[in-house]
Formats: C-alpha cells, structure tokens, sequence
C-alpha cells in the first residue's frame, strides 16, 4: 500500500486533499479553542476585586496638653483620605490589582477630593452622589491615645438601587467594611452585593468594625450578619469579643469555625492567621505610631491581594504585614 506521505500533495486524490484541508481547520479550530480558553484563564487570574463602604475625610488633631475652653490654640492638624472601604481599596490598588469601589458621598467639596484620591490610583469608581454631607471622621489625639468623632453622612446613602451585577463581572473577590453591617440604611445594599458575589461565586471578606460598636450592636446580631463572609480580620480586641476567648490562640481556634481564611493583628506584635487548620504567626519590625487608623485595613488589602494570587497563608500573612508597616510609615495617599 502506498504510504500517502510519500504522495505528492497535488497528485492526491480530491478525497485525500478533502481530508487534509479538514484536518488543517480542525487544528486552526482546536488552537483557537486553547487561545481562547488561555485568555479567560488569564483573566481569572487576574484578580479584580469589587469593594463596598464606607468613604470618608479623615482629620487627624493633637490636642495640646493644655487645651482651653475658648479661644484659640495652635497644633498639629491633618486631613488625609479615608474609610475602611476606602483605605483598603487605595492599599489594594497599590498591590496592583484592579479595583472597583462601590459607595457614597455628598455634592461637596469633600466628596469631590475623595473621589479624585481613588480615581489617581486607578481605581473604577462607582459611587452614588446625594444631597448629604460626605462622611468625616475627626480624631483627637491626646498623647498615645485618641478619640474618633464620627459622622456617617452620606455613606448611608448607599441603597440597593445602586448595587448593579455588571459592576461584579469578571469579579473573584468582595470586600465589605464591617461599619456596613451596623447602618440599617446601607446594609439592603450589602446583602443585595452579598448575593451577587455569591451567585459569581467570589470569595467575601470583611474588616469588623471597632469593639465597642460592635458590642453595642449585639455580638450574636453581628456574626450573624457576616456568617457567609469567608476572610475575616479582627484586632485583638474585636476578636476577644467576637470568639469570647482570651488568648489569641485561642481566638483563632474559635473563628476558624465560623470562616475560612483570617489573621488576628496583635497591635504592633504582628498577626496569627489561618486557613482551615494551618496556622501562621508572623512578627516584623514594630513602629511606634501616634495614629493607626487604616492600618488594619492596610493589612487585610496586603493579605487579601497576596492570597487570592498565590494560596500560600505564609505569604500572604507577611504581605499584610508590610502594607500595615508602609502604611504606617506614611506611604498612603495625602490630600
């Protein structure tokens, strides 16, 4: 039999040459297929990561130690961008990930500078505009502790209306400021991104609010709020309240019952993290800091961004660590 390589093309018979041509369309097909399909991998692995929040000016006062009842005193006074969400959408930008902010402010000035300090680190922001001042938050500082005053503002503007499912497409994560949970006028418009994220099936992670918040709140109130959350990052202190255990060991036992992934910061003592059953502690260099509002925000950016790439907690535990420290250093972005 006659071996149809050692034929030459043009002498093959119309079938052979039918046969051929169909083979070549074939691969041309088959590797268009894997292109394609290469593509979309790519894009998965190209982390986009939706957060929803809180956005507000943060001004940060020292009060002198002698502070009068009227009149005038000088010190130091400094305004810079904030929020939960906020901070950890302008920290994850910086990881460089692509970024969807999704939140509130007023028709003012304030909301304007906002807006533009997410905007220049690259994030697509998609936030509501009312006829409410913009969220600030004044915190006074008196030697090596503070005390926030805190007005939520237009951030509570923030309606289910807003919330559209073409913000999560080609989405794998969602962020939520743990501050959404307690506003009964923004949460409808959390669990509405909730459901979204879960029908797209992204992981969900949340920064709690502050101890005292949450207490007054209900504890059991909260967890059942945030029990489909997979990433969680307490402070100590919020962790104690969350798990009533005392020792962050024990802590950390006690929450990875009830979600996946986390760490525990340790206020300067680094954090204890977890995934299922393994376990992490990382310890870097402390900086002494008169104000470290945003650092656990910082931190949970750093690790959120570091784990969806890599699965490794060793790393992404560290990276959160270090975005807290850069962030700390004053390497965050200032009006």
């Amino acid at each position: 039999m006659e071996n149809l390589g050692d034929v030459p093309f043009a002498k093959r018979a119309p079938t052979d040459t039918i046969t051929i041509m169909t083979m070549i369309v074939k691969e041309i097909m088959r590797k268009a297929r894997i292109s394609n399909w290469s593509k979309r991998v790519a894009r998965r692995k190209m982390s986009r990561i939706v957060v929803l929040g809180d956005l507000n000016l943060d001004v940060l006062a020292r009060l002198p130690v002698d502070l009068p009842h009227g009149g005038e005193v000088r010190t130091s006074v400094e305004s810079i961008p904030g929020g939960s969400a906020g901070n950890f959408a302008r920290a994850a930008a910086c990881e460089g990930v692509n970024v969807i902010f999704i939140g509130c402010v007023g028709n003012d000035l304030v909301g304007e500078i906002l807006v533009r300090s997410l905007i220049e680190q690259g994030i697509d922001v998609q936030v509501k505009h009312v006829e409410l001042p913009t969220g600030t938050i004044v915190a006074l500082q008196y030697g090596e502790k503070s005390t926030m005053l805190c007005s939520r503002g237009a951030n509570d503007g923030l309606d289910p209306s807003w919330i559209r499912d073409d913000f999560f497409h080609r989405a794998n994560h969602l962020h939520l400021s743990g501050y959404s949970f307690l506003s009964p006028a923004q949460l409808p418009a959390v669990k509405k991104a909730m459901r979204i994220a879960q029908e797209e099936g992204m992981s969900i992670s949340v920064s709690p609010p502050p101890a005292n918040l949450i207490d007054s709140f209900g504890v059991a109130s909260f967890l059942e709020a945030i029990a489909k959350v997979d990433f969680i990052f307490p402070n100590l202190r919020e962790g104690k309240l969350l798990s009533g255990k005392e020792t962050p060991e024990e802590v950390v036992t006690a929450l990875a019952e009830k979600f996946t992934t986390g760490a525990l910061t340790l206020e300067g003592e680094g954090s204890l993290a977890w995934c299922g059953d393994e376990r992490d502690r990382c310890q870097i260099d402390s900086i002494k800091a008169l104000d470290t509002t945003g650092a656990g925000d910082a931190f949970a950016a750093g690790f959120i961004v570091t784990h969806l790439k890599s699965r490794n907690l060793s790393a992404a535990n560290r990276r959160g660590n270090e975005v807290a420290y850069l962030m700390l250093r004053g390497k965050v972005v200032r009006i």
